[in-house]
């Protein structure tokens, strides 16, 4: 059997954080969820995610400051930015910087999923080459 793909949830609404990755689990992810992008920058080695997905606006550091920093070390790993203060011009920057995708919250289950597995298709596509 092979291994789940690895997730990575980054989201200060622990409540949020708490339901996505019990729905991710259940999907079949192996899934490490931490409320703060600094935290993720501190466990993104010992996790080593396939795949990210991070709110926008957190305390402290913000979606699009770890995007960065995280696909400076990572620039394989494919990252979906998950907002309840989404703006067509934040999702095209955030295009243009590189996240994968870019959805809003209350997001769609079925729609995130599907997401999900174009990302982790297409970093493997990325990874063969």
């Amino acid at each position: 059997m092979p291994d789940k793909p690895r997730v990575m949830l980054v989201d200060d609404d622990r409540d949020l954080l708490r339901l996505l990755s019990m729905r991710l689990a259940a999907a079949g992810y192996s899934v490490t969820a931490v409320t703060s992008g600094e935290e993720a920058l501190d466990k993104l080695t010992q996790c080593d995610p396939q795949l990210m997905i991070t709110d926008l606006q957190m305390e402290g550091m913000d979606g699009m400051s770890l995007f960065e920093k995280a696909h400076s070390a990572y620039p394989d790993m494919p990252v979906l930015v998950l907002t309840a203060h989404g703006t067509i011009p934040d999702a095209f920057k955030a295009a243009s910087r590189g996240v994968f995708s870019y959805l809003t919250k209350p997001y769609n289950s079925k729609v995130l999923l599907e997401h999900m597995e174009r990302a982790l298709v297409a970093s493997r596509k990325a990874a063969s080459i």
